[in-house]
């Protein structure tokens, strides 16, 4: 029997969104009984989600879901019509609810404010006249590259808006990963920012961008927050931020409910970043239910989750807070600067209720100098996303920083996801690291290799049956890769990847059978990583692995193998570090540089980065039946412990 750390109180068991959804619709036996329904007939749950949650149809749906053309091409909400601006914002200036906050944001170096629900009505829509004064249009690409704010926040509504495809991009990118996802988004607008503030340090975004449209040659205008004109001799001419906003408001137009609103990149373990698509329709029932259900977002929370415009975590909490006409917190900066309180004082001031984080975050402040910060009392619920939890920082973030009153709701799934697979529940108990199963709607079991579905106790893998709103309509320009990447292994079914195991009804995550690097919960292809080390003319070749860190969870590692008759000295190694860092940002700078003679390799010429790994942990390295020439092990093994570092 599990020995559970937290037990729901009348709070989520009586008052909360599931409760009354259950009560609304005659569901006995709660969450459990509502997800168990939810999979045997989608049809019934999601016709009824969707009303619950807010989504207006402009035209309404011939059906739910339509899975004629099986799970890798089933439609979502066919004949619909909506755009989830008129969901998110428009519905509730109708609703008499247009001085609400929607926003509040606050800069490292103290600056803040906020924003109503008809005032960023009426900035996304003058942000979406200008988009259209240089020349966007519906299906047209507009990358984000900006750090967490109003102008992050009001894009993805103006994009919405006029029907133009949101690209995220990491704010703290270097200009090749920026120029990469720009060429194959085929972005024709970079938004950027002049600067950004990090532990009292300015990082110049502008100059990158500038860099990173040098080679994307799609991209047509550059947008300067707040302003940068262009440098003499640049392609891309410049447009300030105010600029694009004395534009003429733009209508909110009617879309097809599978209209494309967001291409978000993940990163595999080879070739470049694949980008997936989400939907108006599908994207915001996924992440509506998600937020309403799992997270119980009511219209008078502030939700603070620390992440960046880049990832999946920002564009999922502003819609889902949006939808639930809730209060969104932005910060641009170090959640520890100038010391480990400023997290506290950024609660306290913004009077957050929902606040969400990784297992990094909290490792991190778990060894910060006292005093440790802790989340004042009006905190009702605690998220968690990114990567799996130890149980040392799990402990210390329920008990510690939460004080043991809030569920800690962890959710689990992907930018390719469009939300989650796996997620707590606020009306069910919780052991440390847990998840209460499946997400409403999910039709989710763990396999083993058979495909049969693993006991109680044993790892397998992540496999769902059936598709869901939020599941990418594709790879972007890449059908046939999209069928490979998910459904080539279990014909029928959606392969996660994630390494699962079930005690009881709850489930745990493992980690992941791929190569992915995880570092502080920011996905990276071992690829990009390689890439970059390789513009440096000292090597021949180089492997990125990920190696467990107690405070980042990964840390990036490369092992280099030098050319021909050149050996890699200190000099050499910091100066690879720091065209890493350079190429794909500060947080990717590799924690290592380890010269080895040589990589593990199949016959057919593939890096075994899974053995390269392996011996940087001191694990097992398994199978070597396909290795070539097993006596490489023996050096990178030696390389690993040598005086260069050790293993963690």
């Amino acid at each position: 029997m599990n020995a559970y750390a937290w037990c729901p109180t009348a709070e989520f068991t009586e008052h909360g969104n599931i409760a009354a959804f259950c009560r609304r619709h005659g569901v006995e036996g709660g969450y459990r009984a509502l997800q168990a329904r939810s999979v045997a007939d989608p049809e019934w749950f999601w016709e009824r989600a969707v009303e619950d949650i807010g989504i207006v149809w402009h035209l309404r749906p011939e059906r739910m879901c339509d899975e004629s053309g099986g799970i890798a091409f089933t439609r979502w909400f066919p004949g619909g019509r909506t755009n989830l601006v008129d969901s998110c914002l428009e519905r509730h200036v109708r609703q008499g609810r247009g001085r609400a906050p929607a926003l509040r944001w606050e800069r490292e170096d103290g600056t803040r404010g906020v924003l109503a629900y008809d005032e960023v009505t009426a900035l996304s829509a003058r942000a979406a006249g200008g988009l259209r004064r240089l020349g966007v249009g519906a299906g047209d690409r507009v990358a984000c590259h900006l750090p967490p704010g109003p102008e992050a926040f009001a894009l993805i509504f103006a994009c919405a808006r006029i029907g133009a495809i949101l690209v995220p991009l990491f704010s703290g990118f270097g200009a090749r990963a920026l120029a990469v996802r720009l060429v194959d988004s085929g972005a024709r607008v970079l938004v950027t920012a002049r600067t950004s503030g990090r532990h009292g340090r300015p990082h110049d975004m502008a100059a990158v961008a500038r860099r990173a449209v040098a080679e994307a040659p799609d991209v047509r205008q550059l947008v300067v927050v707040p302003e940068q004109p262009a440098g003499p001799g640049e392609r891309v001419p410049a447009t300030g931020w105010d600029e694009v906003l004395a534009a003429e408001p733009a209508a909110t137009v009617s879309l097809d409910a599978a209209a494309p609103f967001l291409l978000l990149h993940t990163s595999g373990t080879t070739g470049r970043p694949k980008g997936a698509v989400h939907t108006h329709g599908g994207f915001t029932a996924q992440v509506g239910s998600e937020t309403r259900f799992n997270l119980d977002l009511r219209p008078d929370d502030v939700v603070f989750w620390v992440t960046d415009p880049g990832w999946i975590m920002f564009p999922l909490v502003v819609v889902g807070a949006a939808l639930a006409g809730a209060c969104v917190l932005a910060y641009e900066g170090a959640i520890d600067h100038p010391d480990a309180g400023r997290l506290r004082r950024l609660l306290d001031a913004h009077e957050v209720t929902v606040f969400g984080s990784s297992p990094s975050l909290s490792r991190t402040m778990l060894r910060a100098d006292p005093p440790r910060p802790a989340a004042p009392s009006r905190v009702r619920v605690l998220g968690s996303t990114g990567e799996p939890w130890t149980e040392e920082a799990w402990h210390w973030y329920f008990a510690e920083f939460g004080g043991g009153r809030s569920p800690v709701i962890n959710i689990c799934g992907g930018t390719e996801v469009g939300g989650s697979l796996l997620a707590s529940a606020p009306t069910l108990p919780q052991s440390p690291r847990g998840f209460a199963g499946p997400c409403l709607g999910i039709d989710a079991r763990v396999e083993d290799d058979s495909g049969t579905e693993v006991p109680e106790g044993r790892i397998g893998e992540l496999v769902v049956r059936r598709s869901w709103p939020g599941m990418t309509r594709g790879l972007w320009r890449a059908r046939e890769r999209f069928a490979d990447a998910y459904f080539s292994r279990r014909p029928g079914r959606w392969s996660h990847g994630d390494l699962v195991s079930r005690v009881g009804q709850e489930r745990f995550v493992h980690g992941r059978l791929d190569d992915v690097i995880k570092v502080a919960g920011k996905r990276l292809g071992p690829a990009e990583a390689e890439d970059a080390a390789l513009t440096d003319p000292a090597l021949a070749e180089a492997a990125a692995v990920g190696v467990p860190d107690p405070v980042k969870g990964e840390s990036l590692w490369l092992f280099a193998v030098p050319v021909p008759g050149r050996t890699l000295d200190t000099a050499d190694l910091e100066r690879i570090r720091r065209r890493v860092a350079d190429a794909l940002g500060a947080a990717f700078r590799p924690g290592r540089v380890v010269p080895v003679p040589g990589l593990p390799k199949t016959r057919n010429g593939k890096v075994m980065r899974r053995l390269v790994r392996a011996l940087a942990t001191g694990a097992d390295p398994g199978d070597l039946s396909a290795l070539v020439d097993p006596a490489s092990l023996d050096a990178i093994r030696a390389a690993a412990d040598g005086p260069a570092g050790h293993r963690p």
